[in-house]
């Protein structure tokens, strides 16, 4: 779900009214109309007709492609493929996911649910390698988050160069065209791009992280203690009249307690068999939460 009233990566790619739109430069970003498309289909086929391949972006130095009496120093014009975000992201978080047979919501490691989120991160700050995010928003017509994969690069003639420019509909800021060219030579270190934090600091980078996070699917998975992945195995071995939906998963998840949670009820059970504690529903109910909100004792059940 998009967050309302955030501010967009306007210091990725310039706003419309900065586009020069007269020439062709490192980092922009073109649409896949049908003059490119046939172009591209000469070299690659596939990126020129597979639905997820609407857009390219260019690699090839700014200074390469100045123009002088017509044409531009670069014998060739590379660009690479771009395809939408989410793709990308689904795989990457498929290694964070253990499916459970007969369980339709996939389930992950909770100390794993840390790794994914730092993997968006990185996504959304340019520091993963061989890709390079492109946020909704950054051109008209990129209404989802979109990826260029550095790698997926096909060489076009130069005199291609007005078919490629009259794709254009995106322009990288100047700093994010020289990390662009520094990723795709592997020189990762080289180029030091502001991020997120840096730009939109606060609340509102929070805002927009969690945002990013549902969007991508992070929140689509649950992340679960060993703990709570043994008592899921239990509640779903359980005999049902029918399979689980998605909605009586969800209640399943709900359901399930925690460490402290369990750790509490069993603390209090063998105090009350023990006749160390009154046998009374509200009495065990005040020991139960003295126990969860003890802040040593949560530490104590969490570590196990």
């Amino acid at each position: 779900m998009a967050a309302v009233g955030l501010p967009a990566f306007d210091f990725i790619f310039e706003p419309e009214g900065r586009i020069d739109y007269e020439a062709l430069l490192q980092g922009d970003l073109l649409n896949r109309n049908d003059e490119l498309a046939q172009i591209v289909a000469e070299a690659h086929r596939y990126y020129a007709e597979a639905a997820d391949y609407s857009h390219f972006l260019v690699l090839t130095q700014s200074c390469d492609l100045v123009r002088r009496k017509g044409a531009c120093k670069a014998r060739y014009i590379t660009i690479c493929a771009v395809r939408p975000l989410a793709l990308f992201v689904e795989r990457e978080l498929a290694k964070y996911s253990q499916p459970l047979a007969g369980f339709p919501v996939p389930v992950g490691n909770l100390q794993d649910s840390v790794l994914a989120r730092q993997f968006l991160e990185r996504v959304m700050n340019n520091t993963v390698d061989g890709v390079f995010f492109i946020p909704k928003g950054s051109a008209s017509g990129v209404d989802t988050h979109l990826c260029a994969f550095l790698p997926l690069s096909i060489a076009l003639r130069a005199d291609h160069y007005e078919a490629c420019l009259s794709a254009k509909v995106g322009q990288a800021t100047e700093i994010f065209a020289a990390k662009i060219g520094s990723l795709a030579s592997g020189l990762y270190s080289r180029i030091a791009t502001p991020d997120l934090a840096e730009r939109h600091g606060g609340k509102a980078a929070a805002a927009y992280r969690d945002a990013f996070f549902d969007e991508l699917g992070v929140r689509s998975i649950a992340w679960l203690s060993t703990f709570q992945r043994n008592e899921l195995e239990k509640a779903v071995a359980t005999p049902r009249p029918s399979p689980l939906e998605t909605h009586d998963a969800e209640e399943v998840l709900r359901s399930l307690p925690s460490e402290t949670d369990a750790l509490a009820a069993r603390a209090v059970e063998v105090l009350v068999n023990r006749k160390l504690l009154e046998d009374d529903p509200a009495t065990k109910r005040r020991a139960a939460n003295f126990l969860k909100n003890d802040g040593p004792f949560r530490r104590l059940a969490q570590s196990g």
